[in-house]
Parts: structure tokens; C-alpha cells; sequence
């Protein structure tokens, strides 16, 4: 029961807690003091963030490391404007945020009213949907919707306006307690469930492709992976809910997998099961991965998801865990050993494949004071040091797609990227909100230094939260990955060198730990990850022969299109290709 209150500021968080908010992140401004004063005497802790963007990813990372929404709280106008990257890294991500808002000032008679926006019309292709709050008696039901639906279906950001007058009032303190908690969908229907069994339990080469909307049913899986015998293959945001120790899981990803092996084994099986994943682009490489229909199931809470990109024989709407809960009994009823299904061996053999670096793969930096001199060799020791329950956040950058290619996740949750929007500088606060969600878990961010430029003062966000954790930060001085694409489209780059602070007199002045990795790797990770403090870690990075190749052959082509022309250079082409 929501207490009684003294006006709908403190109405708006009673409701919150009742719903099972713990923390919230964002920034004060002249428009929400009343509302900050109603969270000082409530149990929800807010999160001061430097900046509304930083705020916004916080949230995000406290959901995806948790499952639960913790608000973003700003001001409109500006606070609002900063958040809206936060918004769209949110809808990308299929990721739970609550952006709890002040409505701008209403457009009367005069023109040019102070910080005066349309917040619902700029929002409202970044939202599942806008609401408005006008009187205090709308609070209790309206916030209880909102949040429902940020976790119903396909999770993604919820935009909450407020007027002065609802958060000043006093509010008729009686709600129903059943409009409260996430909107239910109705359970799959028995035929499409019994069908699906039918299918699985025949199937002699059955696969299962995991994304993120099976992160809370990853016993199940493991289970249904056991049980049919089935190879496991995920998206990015799906690493994780089968262990990539586990003998069934493929350990596949983008950046280190070519998806043309991964199709060929595609080809071989009879039967795929796509578990809560949005086959977006970003998650299938550019549509690349064959899901045929006549073979595909797929299962998704979201209906919008599941009718889109890819057709398929059966579709199931809901979520997974529920799913799963009905489909495996049948499984169990009606499932028969193949005579010919997937051998240990074969699956080895397939892992081994998946693990060949794509021709395409971008060139790997050379890391100073690691032996050997590689990415590799420096994530295999992030690996060894990290628990298997430890979560790993990355930011947008060449570091990205060295962590995905030599970590092996081991937990559900246990990499958190930004997944279909890349936003620079999601890291270091997607970390914070983690760790948060997430205490008694490890939590280790790894950031190029253009990502750092951007939210690396978060890091005064988790000092004075006394938030552990520790940041690893790529020093190389330049915007890397946009570099080499520079490099391999060209032969030169413009516009990507940067400057960095001095790490070390940074990470005193701001009352962090500091360590640089030189010759003892595995030695300061250890430290970093065990200790209790924020650990501010730098790793030199330098160009490997493989960079200077890479320019080489682009300069090469960009001289031979300046001196033949480029009709000249698609004619040799297309004929070597004939060739």
C-alpha cells in the first residue's frame, strides 16, 4: 500500500518504490527540485551523473545487467535534448528505460517561451510511446503504465512528462493495485507449443540462434540445448545465456566469424529455433545469416519482432522463459535420439571453423607491455582474472571488436555493448549503472581513449558513489577504428588524431587508482579486478605490421583510381575476378 503523501513529487516516487525501483540516475535542474526533495525522503537512491547522457546510459546498463528499470531523471529543454542519444541507444538495444521528464512550457499567446520544445513530437520515434501527466490524481496509474510497458513485449524507452501543477498537487491518494507491474501478454497457444515439440523432438540436426530476449530463461536454453542436442549460436547481446565453455556452444560472433561457415552449417540442420532475437541488421551481418522459413521457429515476446525481416514456419509470441516452460515438457514427451544427429566431434570441428579470423576481419593493433605484443594475449588475461559471473562493458571502437573476438563469455549478462546504435562514451557510465544493478558481480569496462574524451568524468560519478570497478582504457591517440577504414579505403586519415590527458596525473586528481600495464598484465588485472576502489588501467597501443600493410595496399589503390581513373580500376576488377 502507498503511503500517504504531501503532494504528487512524492506520490510519483512512493509509486516508483512500489514498483521496485531502487536507484535512479540523472541530473537536478530549477524544474525538478521538488521532485529531487520527494526522492531525498524516499528509498530510491539517485544517481547524479555529469551529464544527462551519461545518466541516460547508466540506465541502460543498469537494465541490461539486471533486468529492472532504474529512471532517468532530467529537466526539459536541454536536460532533455542531452538524453536523446540515450533514448535511441535504448530503442536499439532493446533495453527498459524510464525517461521521467518536466513538460516544456505550453505555447500560448506569446512566442519564444524559455527552453519552450515539442518534447512528445521529438521523442516519439525514439519511444515505445509519450505519456503526460496534467493532474496529480493520474500519477499512480499513469507512472505504473509507463512502466509496464517499458518492460513489456520488446523492452525498450518510455518518455513520462509531468506538469508543475501534477507534481505541486495533492493528490487523491487511492489507486488500483492491479493496474500495477509489467503489461501480460496473453501464453502461446497450445497447437503452436505442441507443433513446435513435434518439430524439435524429430529433429535430427536441430539449432538454436540465443539474442538477448533469452537472457532471463538461460538454464532453459541450456536445458533445450542439452536435451536435442542442439549447437547454440548467438547475437552479440546474447553472448553469454550458454556458457562459451560449454561443449554445444559455437562461440560465433561478427567480428570473428565468418558467417559464410556459419550458413554452411545452417544448411546442414533441419530445424532452427531463433530465441528472443530481433534479426536485426547488426545482429544477422547485414541480413547475411540464412534462416530459411520453411525451417525456422522463432519465439519472441514482442509480435512487431516476430513479423519482421525474417519469415518463418512457426512464430511464437512470448517470452522466452515462458515459452520454455511449456515447450520443454512436450520436448521431453516426444523427443527420440536421432540416429544421425550432430557428433561431439563434428561440433568441435565447426567451432574450430567459426574461430578462423574472417579475410575481412580489421587489422589488430600491436599492445606494448603484454607478451606476445596482442590483443589476444591481453584478453586471455582479462579472461583468467575475471570470475565467470564477472560482467564486461565495452564502449563503440576498435576495442570493441578485440574483446568480442578473444572473450569467451561465461554468464548470462556478462558483455554489455552498445549493440545497434554504437554510441561513443556508453561505456564508462553503462559500467556504473552494472555495477549498481549488479554489486555482487565483477565489473571491468574496456574504452578506447576517443570514448574516454567523451564520459570518461563519469569516473568522479563512481568516486563519489563508491562504486567499484575498474576501467580500462586504450591509449593509441587516435580515433583507431575509423582510422583504418581510412587507411583501407585510402592509404591516409584525416581528422583522427587526438590528445589525450596524461592518465596517470588524471586518475590522482580525481582520487582514482592508477596502473599501466607493462610486462605484468595478468598482474595489475588481478589487482584491479579484486580490489575494492575505482582502478583506472592504461594499455599502450601501437601500429603492428599488419596496420602498416593495410595502408600500404589502400594508398595503393587510391594511386592507381587517381592515375588510371575509376572506370579503368572497375574494368581490372571485374576482370581478375573473372580470372
Amino acid at each position: 500500500m502507498i503511503p500517504r503523501v504531501a503532494n504528487g513529487a512524492e506520490l510519483l516516487c512512493n509509486t516508483l518504490e512500489y514498483l521496485g525501483v531502487k536507484c535512479a540516475f540523472g541530473v537536478p535542474g530549477t524544474q525538478n527540485v521538488l521532485l529531487y526533495e520527494a526522492l531525498r525522503r524516499s528509498a530510491i537512491r539517485p544517481v547524479l551523473a555529469t551529464h544527462e547522457l551519461a545518466a541516460s546510459f547508466m540506465a541502460n546498463g543498469y537494465y541490461r545487467a539486471s533486468g529492472r528499470v532504474a529512471p532517468l531523471i532530467t529537466i526539459p529543454g536541454p536536460g532533455f535534448t542531452y538524453a536523446l542519444t540515450g533514448l535511441a541507444e535504448a530503442l536499439h538495444d532493446s533495453a527498459a528505460l524510464l525517461h521521467v521528464v518536466g513538460q516544456p512550457p505550453e505555447r500560448g499567446e506569446k512566442k519564444y517561451e524559455f527552453q519552450a520544445l515539442e518534447q512528445e513530437k521529438i521523442a516519439a520515434p525514439l519511444v515505445k510511446r509519450v505519456y503526460c501527466i496534467r493532474q496529480a490524481e493520474e500519477i499512480s496509474r499513469t507512472v505504473a503504465e509507463a512502466y509496464g510497458l517499458a518492460l513489456s513485449g520488446e523492452p525498450g524507452p518510455v518518455l513520462l512528462q509531468w506538469s508543475r501543477d501534477a507534481l505541486a498537487g495533492l493528490p487523491v491518494n487511492r489507486f488500483e493495485q492491479t493496474s500495477f507491474g509489467p503489461v501480460g501478454g496473453s501464453p502461446p497457444g497450445d497447437s503452436l507449443v505442441e507443433e513446435a515439440a513435434t518439430l524439435l523432438g524429430t529433429a535430427r540436426r536441430p539449432v538454436l540462434f540465443v539474442g538477448q530476449g533469452a537472457v532471463g530463461a538461460a538454464g532453459q536454453v541450456q536445458r533445450l540445448a542439452e536435451l536435442i542436442v542442439s549447437p547454440v549460436f548467438t547475437t552479440a547481446s546474447g553472448r553469454g545465456v550458454l556458457p562459451e565453455d560449454h561443449a554445444l556452444a559455437l562461440g560465433f560472433d561478427l567480428v570473428r566469424s565468418e558467417t559464410r561457415i556459419l550458413n554452411e552449417m545452417i544448411r546442414l540442420s533441419d530445424c532452427i529455433v531463433a530465441l528472443g532475437c530481433k534479426l536485426t541488421s547488426a545482429g544477422t551481418g547485414g541480413y547475411q545469416v540464412e534462416l530459411p522459413s520453411d525451417r525456422l521457429i522463432r519465439v519472441d515476446a514482442s509480435e512487431e519482432v516476430l513479423g519482421a525481416n525474417y519469415p518463418a514456419r512457426l512464430a511464437i509470441l512470448g517470452s522466452v522463459e515462458t515459452v520454455l516452460d511449456r515447450l520443454l515438457p512436450a520436448v521431453e514427451r516426444k523427443h527420440r535420439p536421432p540416429a544421425a544427429g550432430w557428433a561431439c566431434e563434428e561440433i568441435e570441428d565447426w567451432k574450430k571453423r567459426l574461430r578462423i579470423m574472417p579475410e575481412t576481419a580489421v587489422p589488430e593493433p600491436v599492445f606494448h607491455g603484454v607478451a606476445p605484443t596482442t590483443a589476444g594475449s591481453f584478453i586471455a588475461a582479462l579472461r583468467r582474472v575475471l570470475p565467470r559471473n564477472g560482467i564486461v562493458v565495452t564502449d563503440s571502437g576498435l576495442h570493441q571488436g578485440l574483446v568480442r573476438r578473444h572473450f569467451d563469455v561465461l554468464a548470462p549478462r556478462g558483455l554489455i555493448l552498445p549493440s545497434d546504435f554504437q554510441s561513443m562514451g556508453f561505456g564508462l557510465p553503462a559500467a556504473i549503472g552494472a555495477k549498481l544493478a549488479a554489486p555482487e558481480r565483477p565489473v571491468v569496462v574496456l574504452l578506447g581513449d576517443g570514448g574516454f574524451a567523451m564520459t570518461g568524468m563519469e569516473l568522479l560519478t563512481a568516486v563519489r558513489e563508491k562504486i567499484p570497478l575498474t576501467a580500462i582504457v586504450f591509449n593509441d591517440g587516435r580515433l583507431n577504428l575509423i582510422r583504418l577504414q581510412q587507411f583501407s579505403n585510402f592509404g591516409s586519415s584525416e581528422s583522427v588524431d587526438i590528445l589525450n590527458p596524461d592518465f596517470e596525473m588524471f586518475a590522482a586528481s580525481v582520487g582514482i587508482r592508477y596502473a599501466l600495464v607493462d610486462g605484468n598484465a595478468e598482474q595489475v588485472l588481478r589487482s584491479a579486478v579484486a580490489g575494492d576502489e575505482v582502478t583506472l588501467v592504461e594499455v599502450l597501443v601501437g601500429d603492428s605490421p599488419a596496420i602498416h600493410l593495410a595502408r600500404a595496399k589502400g594508398l595503393t589503390r587510391e594511386t592507381a583510381r587517381r592515375i588510371l581513373g575509376p572506370g579503368i580500376v572497375r574494368w581490372f576488377k571485374h576482370w581478375m575476378r573473372r580470372k
